[in-house]
């Protein structure tokens, strides 16, 4: 019998904050988690969202872009915020200014491994030192009353996988549960998620533990919760061109129909236009999740071609509803399988390959790299 992928947990942090019994989250994505994309999310079933990682020195020298990101739209019922920072006092004082905005809960990265961010002793530059680890999830409990959780990867490499002292740091520091990315620092995607080892830290710890790593489909997520125990997934890479995850993930309703995804690709375009304006930065970003919405679909080839092309967002309606218009003439009403494996079961397509890094906005524009 197919084990449900609800599992309610009383008194806990996620119940506090009013989510459901799911505990399905959208991780912090970079250049990606604005609010539009958040919404859309959202709509489909995703429990908690958050804004993307924070720089806690951008918000230390009140950098203007930083703050432009932590804009909420008035439609968010629950939504995060994620936090990285070279160190612990850094952190908390960031912290103490989150926690006067109005975000329901407070994240601390120690899992980002790209290298500009790591160099400077943030993300998961911090695995290395659980003494630090403690001494940050310390400062930020200082700071806030908020619910507070920290995200973390096994360890930096598979010669020091110190996990167990990890957990236990961000434990003792206060934090209300913790979300475990199963792979290593130094892994690519291609490694596979360390199930056992999540088990095991389920094993140890007192406090809610969430999954984060290859959910793509509502089996991965019954998988990882049937072999480790996790109170909930957080989904990454999954949700990329398909938010319709969450929906998946909660009901178990899979098929997305050409009308379903002419209607959301539609709301996700005119939710960006309002934000960002008919060009610049936000149609940039938008013809980003346009090539991810276009996967599956077929005849698709034609339609990224035009996407590539398309300056301003206006465009791109017709662009979307002649392709919607065309799966009908042809009959392809229902959308392919958008992760396709080889044989050796691995991914023959990854959207975080293909992401810009120059848009990890807060972390890693050029303005903010001489006070990273």
């Amino acid at each position: 019998m197919e084990t449900t992928i609800k599992k309610a947990l009383k008194d806990s942090p996620f119940s506090t904050l009013g989510l459901s019994e799911s505990n399905i989250l959208l991780a912090p994505l970079a250049g990606v988690s604005d609010h539009p994309f958040r919404r859309i999310c959202s709509s489909l079933g995703a429990d908690l969202t958050y804004v993307e990682m924070i720089s806690a020195t951008a918000m230390i020298y009140e950098s203007r872009r930083t703050f432009d990101m932590l804009k909420r739209h008035e439609s968010e019922a629950k939504l995060g915020v994620q936090i990285t920072g070279r160190s612990a006092e850094e952190v908390g004082q960031a912290i103490a200014v989150l926690d006067k905005m109005p975000f329901d809960t407070i994240d601390i990265n120690m899992g980002c491994p790209v290298s500009k961010v790591v160099k400077n002793g943030c993300g998961s530059g911090i695995l290395r030192d659980p003494e630090r680890v403690f001494k940050t999830v310390k400062a930020a409990r200082d700071s806030t009353d908020k619910p507070l959780s920290a995200k973390f990867r096994l360890g930096w490499d598979h010669q020091s996988m110190n996990w167990p002292e990890v957990a236990d740091a961000i434990e003792s520091g206060g934090a209300d549960w913790m979300t475990i990315h199963g792979r290593f620092r130094s892994d690519d995607y291609g490694a596979p998620v360390n199930l056992e080892q999540i088990a095991a830290m389920k094993r140890r710890i007192g406090i809610p533990l969430i999954g984060n790593g290859n959910i793509f489909s509502r089996s991965d997520a019954l998988y990882m919760r049937e072999c480790t125990g996790v109170d909930g997934v957080m989904v990454s890479r999954g949700a990329l061109g398909n938010p319709w995850i969450f929906r998946d993930l909660a009901s178990g309703q899979t098929p997305v129909t050409i009308d379903e995804w002419e209607d959301v690709v539609l709301k996700h375009l005119k939710w960006q236009q309002e934000e960002y304006g008919n060009s610049g930065s936000g149609a940039v970003c938008m013809r980003k999740h346009l090539l991810w919405y276009a996967k599956g679909w077929p005849g698709a080839k034609k339609l990224r071609e035009e996407i590539n092309s398309v300056e301003l967002l206006s465009d791109c309606e017709n662009l979307v509803v002649n392709f919607a218009a065309g799966c009908r003439d042809s009959g392809e009403t229902l959308r392919a399988d958008v992760w396709p494996k080889d044989q050796d079961n691995r991914f023959m397509w990854d959207p975080k390959f293909d992401m810009d890094r120059k848009l990890d906005r807060g972390v890693g524009d050029d303005q903010m790299e001489s006070i990273l």
